[in-house]
């Protein structure tokens, strides 16, 4: 498809569908309609059957897959807890200080500060706590009412109960760095390796044996470090290998530090699905990496 075909398709797909989605119902064909239409606007393509790393995910989360109860469960940062225990013993998962599961809970419970606030049922929202600071009460309990679903539709929050978590400040409050590992059928393929992010953010793709794999992720950082190889990458891997067993495709997120590592969360939509790469070439390399071919009938 030439330049010019390729811009009218795009003209033509976004006027026809930019106010349908926009008022499309919560439900599973308007959920569908938005899916198929976003990833139309981030990737410039429609979605097909192959094994391309951003159209497996797109399938995960249009099937009922998505709303599998493990699946729900490890989505949720205090239900996960409870099903990576005992996999990967208590050691490996960060210690639970509170749940505040109301507006009472919140105004009445004393922090304990340093420690890390965070709902259980979405992405973001964390308050780090030093001391003498003031929790921000008011904020806390608006987030009690927060769906994750409703802003990008992703089901497997759909039904989670807002809540609060109260964590320990990991590493006395010192910069953590994030090491994200893509499992495919209960084995770890690669690493995303995400530096601190209060600095120049950047990231790295790694295979499991830390080699740094010809996939550039964004953003473009000029003459940055080289990402040590973590001291326990071994107890890394064989922690994800048991957490990603019962799914297909998953991310396994960890903090660690050269004493320890810890499960940070179970994530099922790396990037809520929709990646991007400086390249289609890059995500087939990372497609081919991950699930062994891009032809479904040939993934091992």
């Amino acid at each position: 498809m030439t330049h010019l075909l390729r811009r009218l398709r795009r003209r033509l797909i976004l006027d026809l569908f930019r106010y349908p989605v926009r008022y499309a119902p919560y439900n599973d064909w308007g959920d569908k309609l938005a899916l198929w239409y976003w990833f139309f606007v981030q990737h410039d393509r429609f979605p097909n059957s192959k094994m391309i790393f951003n159209d497996v995910l797109y399938r995960l989360k249009t099937t009922d897959a998505m709303v599998r109860p493990d699946r729900v469960a490890t989505s949720d940062k205090e239900l996960v807890k409870e099903f990576a225990i005992p996999l990967i013993g208590a050691d490996h998962v960060v210690p639970t200080l509170a749940v505040l599961r109301t507006e009472a809970e919140i105004d009445n419970y004393e922090f304990p500060t340093p420690c890390v606030v965070k709902p259980t049922q979405g992405c973001g929202g964390i308050h780090f706590l030093f001391p003498g600071d003031t929790p921000d009460r008011s904020l806390m309990k608006s987030q009690l009412a927060e769906n994750y679903y409703y802003q990008y539709r992703e089901r497997n929050y759909r039904d989670l109960q807002g809540k609060l978590i109260v964590e320990p400040m990991l590493f006395a409050g010192q910069p953590v760095n994030d090491y994200k590992v893509f499992c495919w059928r209960g084995e770890p393929r690669c690493i995303l390796y995400a530096n601190d992010r209060h600095h120049e953010f950047y990231r790295v793709l790694f295979d499991t044996d830390w080699t740094e794999l010809p996939i550039p992720l964004s953003p473009a950082v000029q003459d940055r470090p080289q990402p040590p190889r973590p001291d326990r990458l071994d107890e890394m891997l064989q922690a994800a290998a048991k957490l990603s067993k019962p799914f297909d495709f998953v991310r396994i997120d960890f903090y660690a530090d050269p004493e320890r590592v810890l499960l940070g969360e179970i994530t099922h939509l790396h990037n809520g699905g929709n990646e991007q790469f400086a390249s289609l070439e890059d995500e087939l390399a990372l497609s081919r990496h991950i699930f062994g071919s891009i032809d479904p009938k040939k993934t091992v």
